[in-house]
């Protein structure tokens, strides 16, 4: 079955504090209102680059293609929304709350991520490189052919995660957690004193740590 996003004010669990924030947030909907469900045009979509969205609750929001390039969405929750093909260039969003979100296709490059929960989210061809992630908890989140490269993802929560062709080249893993994680990613990675991992010596390291179904590709 579907899942059918909130595409109007009433919809909205929790307004953001600032209120350009809550102005565009509520200019989204006002056009959202004049289309038929499911439906987005190119003039319809929220922007709100470089707003403050603190305070914010967005779970269950439709915001496909929405534009938060440089937005502030630390602390924000936004369980099971849909982001598919947003922007998020240079976001903050530190300890907020995306588990079970469609976060496909995303431009996330030079993300402030550290502590965000992509818990149970689909990921799947967004880009987040140069971004920091340390601590992230994305524990059974669809990463297939997503872009981390030059990522610093120290003490991520990757257990059970899927991974196809991901690129992890140049991310720091030391401290990661990864046991039954599957699938191929790309290397080489750094650790910790400088030291890097490639190709049979990367293959060992995730499988001494609990995930033996993932394929490195250098």
């Amino acid at each position: 079955m579907t899942r059918k996003y909130g595409r109007s004010r009433e919809d909205v669990a929790g307004w953001p504090s600032d209120a350009m924030a809550r102005k565009s947030l509520d200019e989204y909907f006002g056009k959202l209102a004049t289309l038929p469900d499911s439906v987005s045009t190119t003039d319809s979509l929220l922007c709100a680059d470089g707003l403050n969205f603190s305070g914010a609750d967005l779970s269950g929001l439709d915001l496909q293609g929405a534009a938060f390039n440089e937005s502030n969405l630390a602390n924000v929750r936004a369980v099971e929304v849909d982001l598919y093909q947003a922007w998020m260039l240079a976001a903050i969003v530190e300890n907020a709350d995306f588990s079970r979100s469609d976060l496909r296709k995303i431009e996330g490059r030079g993300c402030r991520a550290d502590y965000v929960s992509f818990r149970e989210a689909v990921l799947q061809g967004s880009t987040f490189e140069n971004s920091s992630l340390c601590g992230a908890d994305l524990c059974k989140a669809d990463l297939r052919d997503v872009d981390f490269s030059d990522s610093d993802m120290r003490n991520a929560n990757l257990r059970g995660c899927v991974f196809s062709w991901t690129d992890l080249s140049g991310c720091r893993l030391d401290g990661c957690v990864v046991d039954g994680a599957a699938g191929t990613v790309l290397g080489p990675i750094k650790m910790e004193a400088g030291d890097v991992i490639s190709g049979y010596q990367l293959q060992e390291w995730f499988s001494a740590n609990g995930a033996p179904a993932v394929t490195v590709q250098n």
